[in-house]
């Protein structure tokens, strides 16, 4: 199942991951984010890096 939300880049380029996306991935203050652009399908995939 996938989940799909259209958020707004702010005036600093940030974006806030939804709630309902955040409580899926349990991503927390602190996780690191690894961004990766795929030029083919000019699309961004984000994946959480866990701190142990």
């Amino acid at each position: 199942m996938s989940t799909e939300e259209i958020v707004k880049v702010s005036r600093n380029y940030q974006i806030t991951i939804p709630a309902r996306i955040r409580q899926r991935v349990e991503v927390r203050e602190g996780d690191l984010v690894k961004i990766v652009y795929d030029e083919k399908s000019n699309e961004l995939k984000l994946n959480i890096l866990k701190i142990s």
